[in-house]
């Protein structure tokens, strides 16, 4: 099988491709551009993100204290 993407600069050949392809009994998938993420979706989602973590300026003793926190705990199902 092979698959490809096509990009019609013109909605009005769009149509015309469509019969052809459905004569030709081609499957066809067809996905826009309002299915996209766009950039600033992407920026504005990593901002949210980042907003709600903790303020660290050493990430790497965080994970360090965070292991070692969860190391004291008796945990289901397995032996210590």
């Amino acid at each position: 099988m092979t698959r490809l993407v096509l990009e019609i600069p013109q909605q009005n050949d769009l149509p015309l491709l469509l019969a052809f392809l459905e004569r030709l009994n081609i499957r066809i998938i067809q996905r826009s551009e309002e299915n996209t993420v766009s950039t600033a979706q992407v920026e504005a989602a990593k901002a949210f993100i980042l907003k709600g973590l903790p303020a660290r300026e050493d990430f790497e003793e965080f994970v360090q204290e965070f292991e070692e926190s969860r190391q004291d705990r008796p945990l289901p199902a397995r032996e210590n």
